[in-house]
């Protein structure tokens, strides 16, 4: 037998082929959770096991991506005491499922899918992973149902996802663009969502989820939009005013001055009801003609939400409890104890739904909600009330067959309450 030059056994050993059973062999590494699963919105401290040839591997760096629609997610593994395994950090910003990709080095050594569950803080409620993007300055407008689906928008990012109620899923994915998407709803068959920064209405075709109108709005800070009265509305927080879109034409046809600080519109035929949350003055528009005129000014820190039922106004607000409102001239028929203030109202017939929040939350204004609370429009009796048991932000609220939903656009939630 030919023997090898000393150097090239050298070379060989070197290059792995001295030692096979220490080198050779794939890599690969599998992701292990924790024996509690994964929660979205909180940090989890997760294991890689990394082996070669079936053995632990020590000494290596283990990188993971983990991605679902329109999120992704890195991080880098530390060694830890178990010879082959890594503990890595990570926190998923929504619930729902994860596809993970592990690198060694260069090398893809593993993948894997992975779910992570929903972190409810509101005992007795459905919970459903949505978007985290609220950010700072939050939006008030952020959920809509129609089409039998839950549209959210997802404000930092610009996009509007659309859940299905059937299958609890998010069927669609609109890139609207921008990065303060505050406002969605819906009406004439399509459904409209806002970018506060640009001014921009984006109209989209729910058959197909495509846009099919892009707006440009007059206003120096669009705030919030509804429809009613055979027409959108928009708010223009800098301007005082209420602009009117023209839905047939796509197209601004009036901009209404009604105050300093509009907040919330509700519509009955042709007559629309404004509350500014800075004058406090409800405002009464007349649609036929676009007259605006002041009927009263509302008592409270700042009144800026409210619903029309049973030919009342329901009117809440920071600092603000339950006001029930005649609509005409803006007397106050009855206060209902709420606690600090209201961060929104809706109705379904004569079921009031109110989230409020505590002395210290109100008094900064956050929409942090301390207790759901269900009121009966006839008695004005509160018939139920679900405390929250951690931080809960109301972004979006909507009542709707004897249900209420809230989005929770800070932790990536959306609950339902009720039957």
């Amino acid at each position: 037998m030919r023997r090898l030059p000393l150097a090239a056994a050298v070379v060989l050993l070197a290059l792995g082929c001295g030692n096979a059973s220490a080198t050779s062999g794939r890599i690969a590494a599998r992701l292990v959770p924790p024996s509690g699963g994964i929660l979205a919105g909180r940090t989890t401290t997760a294991a890689i096991k990394v082996t070669r040839g079936g053995r632990p591997l020590r000494g290596v760096v283990p990188r993971i991506r983990l991605a679902s629609p329109g999120s992704t997610v890195s991080s880098t593994a530390r060694t830890s005491t178990r010879p082959g395994t890594y503990s890595v950090r990570f926190r998923l910003p929504t619930a729902g499922a994860w596809t993970y990709r592990i690198s060694v080095g260069t090398a893809v050594a593993g993948t894997g899918r992975l779910e992570a569950g929903v972190d409810s803080k509101l005992p007795g409620a459905s919970a459903f992973g949505i978007c985290s993007n609220a950010g700072a300055f939050w939006p008030t407008e952020t959920l809509a149902l129609d089409f039998g689906s839950a549209w959210i928008a997802c404000k930092e990012v610009g996009v509007l996802r659309r859940f299905d109620l059937g299958t609890s899923r998010t069927t669609a994915i609109l890139r609207l663009g921008g990065s303060d998407l505050i406002g969605v709803t819906t009406g004439f068959g399509s459904v409209w969502a806002l970018d506060g920064r640009g001014g921009t209405l984006s109209r989209i075709d729910p058959s197909g989820n495509r846009v099919t109108a892009r707006i440009s709005l007059p206003a120096s800070k669009p705030y919030n939009l509804w429809t009613g009265a055979g027409a959108v509305w928009v708010a223009d927080d800098g301007r005082g005013a209420v602009v009117r879109i023209d839905p047939a034409t796509n197209r601004p046809v009036a901009t209404i001055e009604v105050g300093d600080g509009p907040a919330d519109l509700v519509f009955d035929g042709s007559t629309v009801w404004v509350i500014n949350h800075r004058d406090r003055g409800l405002v009464r528009i007349d649609a036929r003609t676009n007259a605006a005129r002041l009927v009263a000014t509302i008592p409270g820190d700042a009144p800026e939400r409210m619903v029309l039922t049973a030919g009342h106004l329901w009117i809440t607000g920071r600092g603000t409890d339950l006001l029930e409102v005649e609509a005409e001239n803006g007397n106050v028929l009855r206060t209902i104890e709420i606690g600090a203030g209201g961060i929104d109202v809706v109705a379904d017939r004569d079921t009031l739904w109110v989230p409020s929040r505590n002395s210290e939350v109100d008094a900064r204004g956050f929409p942090t909600m301390e207790v759901l609370r269900r009121v009966d429009a006839r008695s004005g009796a509160v018939t139920a009330s679900a405390a929250a048991t951690g931080p809960l932000d109301v972004h979006g609220l909507v009542a709707a067959d004897g249900a209420v939903w809230l989005a929770d656009n800070t932790h990536g939630v959306l609950y339902r309450v009720g039957p």
